[in-house]
């Protein structure tokens, strides 16, 4: 260090202080040793400071053989170097490995960096694409990390460079989630609410917002899918990439981040949550078939890979999805898609209106939607939902004998066991015998009702069963063909 601060050239001292501060990562009492490898790991091999019972020293400055020894980082920044002053492309051509010829022009050039807060950003309406990586809620507290460089770079840069005047990282600015801070959830969606505000207001109207995200857990991708919506942006594309597993520890860790494409919008179509959970049905079921037909791979990194795609199906209609006469909230559906695509929390009444929606329903289709359900085959026949003739699968609906005579039982019993979908079929057969409706329409939840209702008349085209709970019949105002 002492070395390095005597040089007078600014530009190769800080490249050797860059060198220097990578180094401390394989030179310090958190660095252990791959055996599998036989060398010495770095300590940032999960993004957490993780004390070790028998560190290992390392070769500062480096011998033939081993890694993060001075020498070989300061080999690989020079590498840096001399490809940013000489940039080309690497591609393969009937299996061979080609490189382009050099790029016109050196990486970096006619371009500018700056450090800050991307809210303090006034430009409006200038920029064609953002590109970033976000804060990752609650799991990456890189301010923290930070600190291991930064009390070293201090040392040289205080006073040099405005930020190295503290004794650490600032915090109080990070956008995350993080207790020992006391900064909640709700902080993190309302700075990044703050953050993603400015950048609708930097992009040209047909610009694009591209980032990576990387979590596993619902509340994490509703605090951002709300914060995104909420600033008026739709969910265009979503690609999963190879992660960096280093972000992620434990049985919560998946293979692949999702790299999520936004752009502007102004106006959202209003939907009924019936049609739009079965849209993400639909989208999940072909999301999953596509990868399970092409790919090894495991049940969490599909289900990561479907979200994204369920989120693009919801971002169309963000603050228009009506259940009932409720509005459901980003934060709602994205616990129902979790539950839909991570629990298979789908019962027998949601599984009986995706079939009843399909054109001509086969027993194979029934077990393709069992498979991915918390349904039962035998609670549904029990139900008389569904029936077998021979080689027929039939779909039972209100009129069917036996069917009805279930509901009526189970009506009489008055015992509280009766579904939404129960009470739908048992108030259409009074309906259509002329026989009143109105006291039980008094004792039951009107709401739940309703929403299955909903979704029987958009599965089915009969708007009998809205009419019969005098719900006016503009629903399809929700829907699209």
């Amino acid at each position: 260090m002492k070395s390095i601060d005597s040089i007078s050239d600014k530009n190769l001292r800080e490249f050797l202080l860059l060198a220097f501060s990578d180094a401390i990562r394989y030179n310090c009492k958190f660095v252990t040793y791959n055996n599998g490898y036989n060398k010495a790991d770095h300590m940032f091999k999960a993004n957490a400071f993780v004390p070790t019972t028998y560190p290992v020293e390392n070769n500062v400055w480096g011998t033939k053989f081993g890694s993060g020894s001075f020498t070989a980082i300061w080999d690989m920044l020079l590498n840096g170097v001399e490809y940013a002053n000489k940039p080309t492309e690497r591609y393969v051509e009937e299996g061979e490995a080609k490189e382009t010829p050099t790029f016109a022009q050196p990486v970096g050039l006619n371009s500018e960096i700056s450090v800050g807060d991307m809210r303090n950003i006034t430009t409006e309406g200038e920029f064609d694409a953002i590109v970033t990586d976000p804060p990752y809620y609650d799991n990456v507290i890189y301010s923290e990390l930070s600190d291991m460089f930064y009390v070293w770079q201090k040392i040289l840069l205080e006073g040099i460079y405005p930020g190295f005047d503290n004794d650490h990282t600032p915090r109080a600015d990070s956008i995350v989630t993080n207790p020992a801070l006391n900064k909640t959830a709700e902080d993190f969606e309302h700075e990044m609410g703050e953050a993603l505000s400015i950048a609708n207001q930097a992009l040209k109207n047909d610009g694009l917002l591209a980032f990576t995200y990387h979590h596993s857990d619902e509340e994490s991708w509703g605090e951002l899918l709300e914060s995104l919506c909420e600033n008026e942006f739709e969910v265009t594309a979503t690609y999963p990439i190879n992660s960096d597993l280093n972000k992620f520890t434990g049985a919560g860790a998946v293979a692949f981040d999702i790299v999520i494409v936004a752009r502007p919008i102004k106006d959202r179509k209003p939907i009924s949550w019936n049609s739009l959970r079965r849209r993400i049905v639909r989208t999940a079921t072909k999301t999953r078939e596509t990868l399970e037909e092409s790919r090894d791979l495991a049940a969490g990194d599909i289900g990561v890979i479907e979200m994204g795609k369920c989120f693009q199906e919801y971002s169309k209609h963000h603050g228009e999805v009506h259940r009932g006469s409720d509005i459901m909230s980003a934060k709602e559906v994205v616990q129902k898609i979790y539950g839909i695509i991570q629990d298979n929390t789908r019962g027998e009444q949601a599984v009986y209106l995706d079939l009843l929606e399909a054109y001509n329903p086969s027993y194979d289709d029934l077990n393709k939607h069992l498979k991915h359900s918390d349904a039962a085959e035998e609670t549904m026949k029990e139900m008389h939902l569904f029936r077998t003739e021979g080689n027929n699968f039939v779909l039972c609906d209100w009129a069917d004998e036996k069917r009805q005579a279930y509901v009526q039982s189970k009506a009489q019993e008055d015992n509280g066991d009766l579904t939404a979908l129960d009470k739908a079929h048992f108030l259409r057969y009074r309906f259509e015998q002329d026989k009143s409706t109105s006291e039980y329409l008094e004792q039951w939840d009107t709401d739940e009702l309703q929403d299955v209702c909903e979704g029987l008349t958009e599965a089915t085209g009969d708007e009998t069963y809205l009419k019969m709970i005098g719900v006016d019949t503009s629903l399809f105002e929700f829907t699209e063909d």
